[in-house]
């Protein structure tokens, strides 16, 4: 074999090698070290700096209706207490203006109380215990115009138990107006712990898109990086051959415009590097490159009705706002309703009176009533309140239908575009197979033979070039695309963990 025909053999073979390399690149992972989507969102998911301002809003709902639900169903403890002393002096004159007679009396208090009540959320009634305990001293003098009359020092404690039951049967019947605080509250939470979901989605899905971008960027890069050898090479080999020299400033052209490109790839991978460097924090991605399935595919929902109404939090939340507003109408329906109480109590008056004479009391009520009461007049904020929520019910069913219909649109478009987004992949495949089992002589070697020009190389390879970086972009599309429909059907954060 001539020297001549060995150099053709190589570069045919090293022709034929670099283009299989750049039908396979973008499949083959090019680092065992490689960060992965699913390990990108989830370096994400742990930390929570990203989401500690929502974090905190869940913490103070959670605070909130935890608050609420004590406030109205936790026992409530009061206890009270008085000391004190009283002194006090009466002069009484008669019609003479002379003194008729003069009293002075001085007294010590001491006082307990204890009140102990519980609202019960089964059926909104209350329960009141109170005792209360006086021990006073009396001691009184009184003088008339005959001098020293009296002296008395009367001890006595008065002890009082009491027990009370009541039941509301119409106004805030089984505590609908007491208990609507805490029932908004739960709600609330509910509500919140949605939002924050949708805020750490919404955050995922647009750092997914850098991720991706960046694949793109990096992937375009060695397909050109490739290239830029393969033509160098090639000008190597016309200027061992002694080519014409408009052969070489025409291959040499090409070769400046694959290094513009190779520097604009370049300059948008790093400024994607600096916006990921800020979230994956001491990662470097020289050594761990970012990765993707290329061959994941999205999966895609047949129900898109029945599956918004179960999975789709925008939807859910509206949900919780008309539930809110529900609540609010039945507070108000029910407060245009009388006071109509049953009540049943018990109350024990233990009364010790002067300790001379050593009497003593002890008295002990039951008592079981029905009361009723109803403003003639109406109550006008409430009226006005339930005429607003019963309004901003309608308003609310409009904004469910607004939002449905929106994101029915939106996963639609998502779908139409992703089954589009296969049969173009699928046709860049074809493309690529057919390149590859059909071409049995490139354009190089027909220029090697003396059978071609230059510029038809050149165009040659800018062909499968552009073959190349257009399946990139298309694949990266396809899988935004699929990252974005994740995210409208609500399951990117789900699939995340």
């Amino acid at each position: 074999m001539t020297h001549k025909k060995q150099l053709s053999f190589s570069v045919k073979f090293s022709m034929h090698k670099s283009t299989v390399k750049f039908l396979i690149l973008f499949i083959v992972p090019s680092s065992v070290n490689a960060l992965s989507e699913s390990e990108f969102v989830q370096s994400l998911l742990s930390n929570n700096i990203f989401f500690e301002k929502e974090q905190i809003n869940l913490t103070i709902k959670q605070i909130e209706m935890e608050g609420d639900k004590a406030n109205y169903g936790d026992w409530d403890w009061t206890i009270g207490g008085e000391l004190g002393r009283i002194n006090k002096n009466k002069t009484k004159y008669d019609y003479t203006s002379t003194t008729d007679y003069a009293k002075s009396t001085s007294q010590e208090v001491r006082k307990f109380s204890s009140d102990l009540t519980k609202k019960f959320f089964s059926n909104g009634s209350e329960l009141s215990i109170s005792y209360d305990k006086s021990l006073p001293v009396k001691n009184e003098e009184m003088h008339d115009k005959n001098g020293y009359q009296t002296d008395k020092n009367t001890t006595e404690y008065l002890d009082d138990t009491s027990i009370s039951w009541t039941l509301p049967l119409l106004k805030n019947k089984g505590g609908v107006v007491d208990q609507k605080t805490y029932d908004l509250a739960v709600l609330d939470f509910e509500d919140e712990k949605l939002a924050l979901a949708e805020t750490k989605e919404d955050f995922i899905e647009e750092k997914l898109i850098i991720f991706l971008d960046w694949v793109s960027y990096n992937t375009q890069i060695s397909i050109v990086r490739k290239r830029l050898e393969q033509s160098e090479k090639i000008l190597e080999i016309l200027i061992q051959k002694g080519a014409s020299r408009i052969s070489k400033i025409t291959l040499q052209r090409s070769i400046n415009k694959i290094q513009r490109l190779l520097l604009e790839l370049e300059s948008k991978l790093k400024a994607e590097q600096r916006s990921l460097s800020i979230l994956l924090d001491g990662f470097d991605l020289a050594q761990n490159p970012l990765k993707i399935n290329w061959t994941v595919r999205a999966q895609l929902i047949e129900d898109l009705y029945s599956y918004f109404q179960q999975s789709i939090r925008d939807i859910k939340r509206i949900e919780i706002e008309q539930l809110k507003n529900s609540r609010s109408v039945r507070t108000y329906q029910n407060s245009q309703l009388a006071d109509f109480d049953f009540t049943i109590s018990a109350t024990k008056d233990d009364n010790k009176g002067n300790y001379s004479t050593y009497s003593k009391s002890s008295e002990v009520e039951y008592e079981a009533k029905i009361e009723f009461s109803y403003p003639l007049t109406g109550n006008v904020s409430n009226d006005v309140y339930l005429r607003k929520y019963r309004l901003k019910g309608r308003q609310l069913e409009l904004k469910y239908k607004d939002k449905f219909d929106a994101i029915l649109s939106d996963a639609q478009k998502l779908t139409t575009e992703l089954k589009q987004g296969l049969k173009q992949l699928a046709l860049y495949k074809q493309q690529i197979d057919e390149n590859r089992a059909g071409k049995t002589e490139t354009e190089f070697d027909a220029f090697l033979a003396g059978n071609s020009n230059i510029r038809f190389v050149i165009i040659e390879n800018d062909d499968n070039q552009s073959l190349l970086l257009d399946q990139v972009e298309a694949s990266i599309n396809y899988h935004k695309n699929r990252i974005k429909y994740d995210s409208l059907m609500d399951r990117l954060l789900l699939n995340a963990e």
